[in-house]
């Protein structure tokens, strides 16, 4: 709730996805507002500057991510992801602009054999009905987007 005692609405950032290998799935989420820093404790490690995670949770089929960024509230939530996945083994990493979300799935199945499948669910992503369906790919002025480290995309 904001000052006037509205509910502030999250905004669910663009975001893509890139398979690499068998067991990985790269999610990049775009969060133009975000700065970072090193870790004090793990100076390897960057963490946000300008805001706070508030909720992080893998779960074996879902996840969601909420971080406050200057009083905006960016969120995604996935409430089925396309095959199970080991939440212990999954990260995420911080950086100018966005994040990057790893998982780590259980079954090395391409998830995008399971899209073209009539038999197989979908994503059940739940965002808000007021914003705009998520982009595949990073608009043209986000194409020096880098991955994580040790990640090439071909």
């Amino acid at each position: 709730m904001n000052a006037t005692g509205d509910t502030i609405k999250p905004i669910v950032p663009r975001f893509f996805v890139q398979e690499e290998g068998s067991y990985k799935v790269f999610i990049y989420l775009s969060i133009p507002e975000l700065k970072v820093k090193r870790s004090f404790l793990n100076f390897l490690k960057f963490i946000p500057s300008n805001g706070y995670v508030k909720v992080l949770d893998f779960q074996n089929q879902s996840f969601i991510f909420t971080i406050n960024v200057q009083t905006k509230l960016y969120s995604i939530s996935i409430a089925r992801l396309l095959g199970k996945i080991q939440p212990e083994r999954c990260s995420i990493k911080y950086q100018h602009g966005g994040c990057w979300i790893t998982l780590i799935k259980l079954d090395p199945m391409p998830w995008m054999n399971r899209v073209c499948d009539d038999l197989s669910p979908g994503l059940d992503i739940q965002e808000d009905d007021n914003q705009s369906p998520p982009t595949s790919a990073p608009p043209e002025e986000a194409s020096n987007v880098k991955g994580p480290k040790n990640v090439h995309f071909t």
